[in-house]
């Protein structure tokens, strides 16, 4: 997946959650039962899973470039390197963003709007995650040990 088709998916499922909220609220509020029940010490819980696995596996990846670059003697993944640095930097700021939306949805919610609200931006933190894991699998696979 390249970044346009990335960006793109994000601004639509933006849109659709904005839509959602305010045509069919009820579609990603808590009557939503599985939302109800993902939107809480779950979905903080699965976070850390997918971040802590998938740092780990970053940090695998950053030392395989620094490898190649040791063969060949000079810095020649510069680029790529920063990319996966931001990547993890990300992936470390959507674990905090699904931290505070756990911690203020109870005290936020007051109504059907407002748990559709939070349960979006939620799915939101989700699906810039299967981004960027989608980004870094990408940079996994396209390393050739022949530099």
């Amino acid at each position: 997946m390249n970044k346009t088709i990335a960006s793109c998916s994000l601004i639509v499922w933006v849109g659709l959650w904005f839509l959602l909220v305010a045509a069919a609220p009820w579609s990603i509020s808590d009557s939503n039962s599985f939302l109800k029940g993902f939107v809480n010490q779950e979905f903080l819980s699965f976070m850390g899973v997918v971040v802590t696995i998938t740092l780990a596996s970053v940090a695998n990846l950053y030392l395989a470039l620094n490898g190649l670059e040791d063969r060949v003697d000079r810095p020649i993944f510069i680029k790529t390197k920063s990319h996966i640095r931001h990547s993890a930097y990300m992936l470390i700021a959507m674990l905090v963003c699904s931290l505070v939306l756990v911690v203020l949805k109870p005290l936020i919610v007051c109504g059907e709007r407002s748990a559709a609200f939070v349960n979006g931006a939620s799915i939101t933190v989700v699906w810039i995650s299967i981004l960027i894991l989608i980004d870094l699998t990408k940079a996994a696979f396209n390393l050739d040990p022949r530099v």
